[in-house]
């Protein structure tokens, strides 16, 4: 199975949680080429507060892993995040 990743966003404007929310489901649509709304909600596999206490980090990078849609989300960074996505 290829786990390279598919997509891969870099920001430094990532930080609200509801801008890496929409950045992680856009992604993962782009990656289907499908509309973002074709997608099920995000909710339904993470607790959206995650990103509420893991992003921004102030003590340091901070990784949170997890499956969407059949592709392995990885969200990374303290003041840059970047969102990868690859093929689970």
């Amino acid at each position: 199975m290829n786990n390279a990743p598919v997509a891969t966003i870099q920001s430094e404007s990532l930080h609200e949680p509801d801008e890496l929310l929409e950045a992680v489901v856009n992604t993962v649509a782009d990656a289907e080429g499908v509309s973002p709304l074709e997608l099920q909600p995000l909710a339904s596999v993470i607790d959206p507060d995650t990103f509420d206490t893991l992003f921004p980090s102030e003590t340091g990078d901070v990784t949170l892993e997890f499956e969407y849609q059949g592709y392995r989300v990885r969200i990374s960074g303290d003041t840059r995040v970047t969102v990868e996505v690859s093929h689970g």
